[in-house]
């Protein structure tokens, strides 16, 4: 018997994007299998929740918050991301402008579904985080490729972004701190960006979730421009922020009618986000140590990799002013991105994640996080180096 077909979704969601965990993946079944592996792959640090998130999270429980939650998300955590935003952004922000999602990425894959449809352009700038693909077609859309130059370290480049708009384009989806290039983006820049999207009609969604790791400033956002908001929309969650990534909580603000629309998807695909994992987050929204805390120590570990990887006579890369992650250059060995997170794991049992799953301008790099104590990241960084260098003689013999 033939296989029943599947929809035309099931191949925009599964595009080359989707196989850059592939090397991730090795390596975690290795470390299940007892291997000592230094796994800097997927953004997911080996830090736990705060102490005080988890209590509230029990006490949530044991008071019977166990229930469907609003669609939308329990208001009191709604005020809560509200109240946040507001200090965030620097202007109010109301608990209206708020949806509760299944973490960032489910924001972000609801956004676009409540956006975009069938011809459709959005463009996105790459180097770019590797779900972005499947995200911005599922509904049909094309994706639009704005490439960001190395040599302006992966800043906006407004000339660039206009030149690629047609009467087609519905949105441009950007990221600040980036993944995987660790770049913050210029505050004037993102206000004019948010201007000319507004003056175009245009959504302008900016995924913000590392905003509590911007290292050499504060954080810069297109929500700043209040008289834009109305066409602007952030996506943002605790996950980076708060050691929260399996918690799977998330939220969206925009405008009235993109919060509708929004909550109606909800109704049809999560029915709501458990409340007492709505109930912990309040409390870790008025957590400010954690996060300064945080910052620094992503600050000290970032510094451990990148000296280490100095040491290096060939590789490139730019420091990264935020985010977890060094997009690091590895042309010289000859090699492209996946064959050296390949290789790189095999003989030195270190995982990275291969620069083509972030856009083909960026194939002959890796993402590598600072995801560990900085004494597995100067021994990581040693064997990093120690590969690629073994490579680069091999050329030059």
């Amino acid at each position: 018997m033939d296989k029943c077909d599947l929809s035309s979704l099931s191949k925009r969601i599964s595009g080359p994007s989707s196989l850059a965990w592939d090397v991730g993946d090795v390596a975690s079944k290795r470390m299940l299998a007892g291997e000592d592996i230094i796994h800097l792959g997927i953004g997911d640090p080996d830090l736990d929740t705060p102490l005080p998130i988890q209590e509230a999270l029990f006490e949530a429980i044991k008071s019977g918050k166990t229930h469907y939650a609003p669609l939308a998300g329990e208001m009191t955590l709604r005020s809560a991301i509200a109240d946040h935003a507001s200090l965030l952004y620097g202007s109010a922000v109301q608990a209206e402008s708020v949806i509760v999602c299944n973490g960032a990425q489910g924001a972000l894959f609801t956004t676009f579904l409540c956006l975009t449809e069938q011809g459709d352009e959005i463009i996105v700038l790459e180097p770019c985080y590797a779900t972005y693909p499947a995200v911005v077609t599922a509904g049909g859309g094309k994706m639009v490729t704005v490439i960001l130059e190395k040599s302006d370290d992966y800043q906006l480049n407004l000339a660039k972004i206009k030149a690629s708009v047609t009467e087609r384009t519905k949105a441009i989806l950007i990221n600040s701190p980036s993944n995987p290039s660790g770049t913050v983006f210029d505050q004037q820049t993102l206000v004019e960006l948010a201007c000319f999207c507004n003056e175009r009609s245009i959504w302008l969604v900016s995924d913000e979730v590392y905003w509590a790791l911007c290292f050499d400033g504060p954080h810069t956002s297109a929500y700043r421009v209040e008289q834009c908001r109305n066409s602007t929309i952030v996506i943002n969650s605790l996950s980076k922020s708060h050691a929260m990534t399996g918690w799977r909580l998330g939220w969206a603000i925009g405008p009235p009618h993109f919060i509708e629309a929004m909550t109606d998807l909800a109704q049809a695909s999560q029915f709501g986000v458990n409340q007492f994992v709505q109930t912990a987050a309040i409390t870790a929204l008025k957590d400010q140590q954690t996060i300064e805390k945080s910052k620094n120590l992503f600050i000290s570990r970032r510094d451990a990799l990148c000296d280490g990887l100095r040491l290096s006579n060939h590789l490139g890369f730019s420091t990264p002013r935020g985010g977890m992650f060094v997009l690091l250059d590895i042309s010289c060995t000859g090699l492209s991105g996946k064959e050296f997170a390949e290789q790189l794991l095999e003989t030195e049992n270190v995982a990275v994640v291969p620069g083509f799953g972030f856009g083909q301008s960026v194939k002959n790099t890796v993402r590598i996080g600072f995801l560990c104590d900085e004494e597995r990241l100067k021994i990581a960084s040693q064997r990093i180096v120690r590969f690629a260098e073994s490579k680069v003689n091999k050329i030059t013999e």
